[in-house]
């Protein structure tokens, strides 16, 4: 994967499309409650570590998804999703 280096880590393009379809086959239902864990394991599935799957999947917000995270001490472990029109 190429990252970009500079204040913020970005996921190479290609990445992100990957990501994208992923979502699109995940939210067939709308709005959907997604775990972080199943962001995870679909960026396992594309060859991401997990925390790179939860960084890109951050960076779709508002480009694929819309919703509100579910926080912890330790970071986001959960959304509330629904698929951009």
């Amino acid at each position: 994967m190429v990252i970009r280096e500079g204040r913020y880590r970005t996921p190479d393009r290609q990445a992100q499309i990957l990501m994208r379809e992923a979502l699109k086959q995940k939210l067939k239902d709308c709005p959907v409650h997604v775990q972080r864990s199943e962001v995870e394991a679909m960026g396992v599935e594309m060859g991401l570590e997990g925390i790179e799957a939860a960084r890109l999947f951050d960076r779709l917000k508002g480009v694929s998804w819309r919703g509100d995270y579910v926080r912890s001490d330790g970071g986001w472990v959960a959304a509330w999703v629904r698929e951009v029109s």
